[in-house]
């Protein structure tokens, strides 16, 4: 027994001399991995920081609708969206709650601080200090979807989007392929409704185009029946998108898929936008110029099945639309006037009709094609 009492000493001991040993080379090897959240970057490569921007930028939608389980809308923007879908109209009460989320926007998201944005168009209210500031945080940290929403109510407002324009297309640059099929066509289309007037760079447009063309296919036809006013708008002639566009609406009006008669008639719109710009394929500048009346067919026998309120519900989203060709216009204008009562004449009921749209729709005047389509009918017989 003593001689085995030292070999059980001895063995502990060296069990001890091992666990030491290890706790060293742990609490070393803990040591040389650095923690970074310990490191202080004053400066960051540029390239460094334009990745981060457009990870920022480009979040899943999926994360998004993640983030928004988790966190409850604030509660001064829910009173913003009330006022606004109340149609208030107050001055005192819109400043005040402007100023409320001005001085908490540190604790609102992309989406949130977009949603005050778009009831403050709705509302047609500005505040200018708040403008200034969500239209700088947003262009630094945002997603499609909030970003789409704010360069829409800026634009509604009547204020240039440029502060907004020259991050999300430097950012969209090269990320059009990790985009979803939606959030593809809301830039499409906020591009088209915000910068008309303003080129934007070809190879953008290209690549922006040529992702909706890869994801869009086996996609519901409806998806794409809006995308030739966009392109018609910005003039942009993308042959593969429009090809695949106008298979969709092709599709639509020989199908029995359910179609609003707004998308018939902006389908139609897009579709006149572009012919023009087909001169050199006069073939292919027939075959649109045919789907642009079938488009106009379908849409007559759409808005013959509407009530009187959906009837000039549809004619006041083509107005928002700022739809201004007259042969679309022409459509509307002709199902409003043959419900006209027997007795009074077209000439009186096209007078009473322009009104009724400057009263109803609270224009100082009608659109273009809309007033075009009219004097049609004020002409004496």
């Amino acid at each position: 027994s003593s001689e085995a009492r030292p070999k059980v000493v001895g063995s502990r001991i060296g069990l001890a001399e091992a666990a030491f040993s290890v706790g060293v080379m742990r609490r070393s090897l803990v040591r040389c991995k650095v923690d970074p959240a310990m490191i202080v970057q004053k400066r960051l490569p540029w390239q460094v920081r334009k990745h981060q921007l457009r990870q920022q930028l480009w979040k899943e939608e999926d994360e998004d609708e993640q983030g928004d389980e988790q966190t409850k809308t604030p509660g001064i923007v829910v009173e913003i969206a009330q006022a606004a879908r109340k149609r208030k109209r107050d001055p005192q009460l819109w400043t005040n709650l402007l100023d409320q989320a001005l001085s908490s926007h540190a604790e609102l998201t992309p989406q949130d601080m977009a949603s005050v944005l778009s009831s403050m168009a709705q509302a047609r209210f500005q505040h200018n200090a708040l403008l200034d500031e969500f239209v700088r945080s947003l262009s630094y940290r945002s997603n499609v979807k909030a970003m789409v929403t704010a360069m829409l109510a800026v634009d509604k407002l009547g204020l240039p989007t440029d502060a907004l324009r020259a991050p999300f297309l430097q950012q969209l640059s090269g990320q059009c392929d990790e985009l979803s099929f939606g959030d593809l066509r809301r830039i499409l289309m906020a591009l088209a409704r915000c910068w008309q007037a303003a080129s934007v760079d070809a190879e953008v447009m290209d690549e922006l185009c040529n992702a909706i063309v890869d994801k869009s296919r086996d996609c519901d036809p409806r998806d794409l029946v809006t995308v030739p006013q966009h392109l018609g708008r910005l003039r942009h002639l993308h042959v593969p998108l429009l090809s695949a566009s106008a298979n969709a609406v092709a599709t639509l009006v020989a199908s029995r898929l359910t179609v609003l008669p707004l998308d018939a008639l902006r389908a139609m719109d897009g579709l006149l936008l572009l012919t023009p710009l087909l001169a050199a394929a006069p073939e292919a500048q027939v075959k649109l110029g045919e789907l642009a009346r079938k488009c106009g067919l379908l849409a007559a026998a759409l808005l013959r099945h509407c009530s009187p309120e959906e009837l000039w519900r549809a004619g006041a989203q083509l107005a928002g639309a700022e739809v201004a060709e007259r042969q679309v216009w022409e459509v509307w204008a002709h199902e409003v006037l043959g419900r006209r009562d027997s007795e009074s004449g077209r000439t009186h009921s096209a007078v009473s009709i322009r009104k009724r749209i400057l009263r109803q729709w609270g224009l100082l005047e009608p659109p273009t094609g809309l007033d075009s389509a009219l004097r049609v009918y004020l002409r004496p017989t």
